[in-house]
């Protein structure tokens, strides 16, 4: 059964400064429980095209402090089971698009930016993705590499470095604590078999979400979704435990120093010290 709804947007309160444009976005939840939001806008011959997957940092279970999810957000384009990973980039390519990807806490979220005449295509693509990647052993190998370099470069970042100092003094049990990342301990003991487990656990279809916005037809949309998924059943999630935070009681302080590269963020070489104090949601921090 397919369910339809126009998404409205209701103001909860009346505001004198804020206003907020008509939305005409329509909603569809298809049979499998996969949703699609839809959004035309004529106003250039573009779409952009996005999956959102409702797995991120805090969903890793066993593995939390892993950085599953942000694997998988480097994996996806590296081969499906009709793809190689370069036919998928030429496959883009052809179509005049650009792809790219971000993790978040509860999301992890996979777009391509194309021409109007593209965006069957890049959805097609992003379905592909979703439902049938291989995580082929040589390229998890290769990107293994890729984001340990993405661990060292944010040890260098004096930004990153406090962000990360911050959260994990203001949480104590959440999830939150951790970096998207994840722990590089942690990380470095995964093994492929234990990613494509995760991935199939979440990348079913009742945990995504496709967007499309530009200047496309929504029915034509929904219609090629719904060819791309006519397969592809509903699965059971297991819930996730999150432990409640207990409330801060007192002021939370602490103290880091680091050293820095030469030349890391234009500050140079040298030591950068922080000092972070936590009291009723507030926070103070020095700087380098």
């Amino acid at each position: 059964m397919l369910n339809r709804a126009n998404l409205k947007t209701t103001a909860t309160m009346a505001s004198p400064v804020i206003s907020f444009p008509p939305n005409t976005a329509q909603r569809w939840t298809l049979a499998n429980g996969l949703t699609l939001i839809v959004q035309e806008d004529r106003s250039a011959p573009v779409a952009s095209v996005q999956a959102w997957c409702a797995a991120g940092s805090t969903t890793e279970d066993k593995h939390l402090g892993a950085g599953l999810s942000h694997i998988l957000e480097h994996m996806l384009f590296k081969g499906t089971k009709t793809r190689s990973t370069n036919e998928i980039a030429q496959k883009i390519q052809d179509v005049g698009g650009y792809i790219n990807a971000y993790t978040s806490f509860d999301r992890t979220v996979f777009w391509i930016d194309v021409p109007k005449e593209g965006a069957l295509t890049a959805l097609d693509i992003l379905a592909d993705a979703m439902m049938n990647s291989t995580l082929p052993p040589q390229e998890y190998a290769k990107e293994q590499e890729v984001i340990r370099r993405e661990f060292a470069m944010g040890m260098d970042d004096p930004d990153r470095t406090m962000t990360h100092l911050l959260f994990a003094t203001a949480y104590q049990r959440h999830p939150y604590r951790l970096p998207v990342i994840g722990l590089i301990d942690i990380y470095n003991q995964l093994t492929q078999e234990q990613v494509m487990e995760y991935y199939k656990r979440h990348y079913v279809p009742n945990n995504l979400t496709f967007i499309v916005v530009g200047d496309i037809i929504a029915a034509e949309v929904r219609e090629k979704l719904e060819n791309l998924f006519k397969d592809q059943p509903a699965k059971s999630l297991a819930p996730v435990y999150i432990p409640a935070e207990p409330p801060q009681l007192g002021l939370r302080e602490v103290h880091q120093e680091f050293a820095l590269s030469q030349g890391a963020r234009g500050i140079g070489a040298g030591v950068c010290h922080f000092r972070i104090f936590l009291h009723s949601g507030r926070s103070r921090n020095s700087r380098c």
